[in-house]
């Protein structure tokens, strides 16, 4: 398993050390790129190049709870753990859907707990089985934000701007997803719900996160808004 990506984020350096010395003694790869504010961690974030955001709720500028609030906007999935000496704002970690709450001092206990959550949730992620120059490949669910078929060809966009082109059929790999949050809109597209921002109706198309509009057909114009509300309202429950 390739190491965790770790984004670790507080605005006093001797924080930003502890946490990155706890990390890497934890019993599990991983790679870590600090962060002394909240600005920097939401201007250089993308979907997909982290597997976890460690960071302090109480900076300067930015909170941590303001940064998640604008990182959820475009990943509604990336793992977060705030480190805090209050718990002021577990509420808002709630509805953030804040992985772990951790108070300070933070314990090398809590850090390898946090990491070990992390690598399950990423072990046992659903996955898409493809095959690529005759070897086969699993791409994690939660980073593919569509499928496009192209002619003899799927496109299938992934977070952090990343996309495979696979010789196939879009009705192949769509076996591999019932039951799992996508919906397609068109013949030619199927997309992750979880990554749709919303419905332009005016141009009959959902608006994903990485800024791409996915077309919807006029018979299914119905289909895709109940589609997506029925998404948020179970995602509001937690079944997603």
């Amino acid at each position: 398993m390739e190491p965790l990506r770790i984004a670790i984020c507080d605005d006093q350096t001797e924080e930003r050390e502890k946490l990155l010395l706890l990390v890497e003694q934890a019993p599990i790869q991983t790679k870590s790129i600090l962060f002394a504010s909240s600005e920097d961690l939401v201007e250089a974030f993308e979907p997909g190049i982290f597997d976890l955001l460690l960071m302090d709720i109480y900076m300067d500028g930015m909170t941590g709870v303001e940064a998640v609030q604008k990182i959820r906007k475009i990943d509604a999935e990336i793992p977060v753990a705030f480190t805090t000496t209050s718990t002021e704002h577990a509420l808002e970690s709630y509805r953030l859907s804040v992985l772990k709450y951790i108070e300070k001092p933070v314990k090398s206990k809590d850090i390898h707990d946090l990491l070990q959550l992390v690598k399950l949730k990423k072990e046992n992620t659903p996955s898409l089985s493809i095959k690529q120059n005759g070897i086969e490949e699993k791409i994690p669910v939660s980073d593919i934000l569509y499928l496009e078929q192209q002619a003899h060809h799927v496109l299938i966009a992934q977070k952090g701007g990343k996309e495979l082109l696979l010789y196939g059929k879009l009705s192949t790999l769509l076996l591999q997803l019932e039951g799992l949050p996508f919906f397609c809109p068109h013949k030619s597209f199927c997309v992750n719900l979880t990554f749709v921002c919303g419905i332009n109706q005016e141009y009959k198309c959902y608006v994903m996160a990485n800024g791409k509009n996915v077309h919807i057909s006029r018979p299914n114009m119905s289909k895709a808004k109940k589609a997506y509300e029925d998404f948020l309202f179970s995602k509001a429950r937690g079944d997603w």
